[in-house]
């Protein structure tokens, strides 16, 4: 019985490991030139893109390939405030729910990838 129950651990864990990808597709809109940026942002780098500064932690990507079921945990910090902005999940299929609104720049999860 303990070696079912570890089984099911490793492949629980197997998983979700290789279902986490290494970069995360980001659109960013700069709102002052009202230009449009698909940027891929590798995990746990930090990114400048304008006056902001974003990193991503996580992102999972459905094994079935739906875009739907894409999330990234993300952090965008304001580099002339020095403050933290946003952290949290954003979600490619409901991007109204989850993105960044900001007063110069929106940012939103397009999906995750391999590199």
């Amino acid at each position: 019985m303990l070696i079912k129950i570890i089984l099911i651990f490793f492949f629980f864990i197997k998983t979700n490991l290789s279902n986490t990808l290494d970069l995360a597709e980001i659109r960013a809109i700069d709102r002052t030139t009202g230009r449009s940026y698909v940027l891929s942002l590798p995990i746990n780098e930090e990114i400048i893109f304008s006056n902001l500064v974003l990193k991503v932690k996580y992102c999972y990507k459905n094994p079935i390939d739906r875009e739907i079921e894409n999330y990234a945990y993300i952090q965008v910090t304001d580099k002339l405030l020095n403050q933290n902005i946003f952290q949290g999940w954003m979600f490619s299929s409901s991007p109204s729910l989850s993105s960044l609104e900001h007063p110069i720049n929106d940012i939103w999860l397009l999906g995750c990838k391999k590199e």
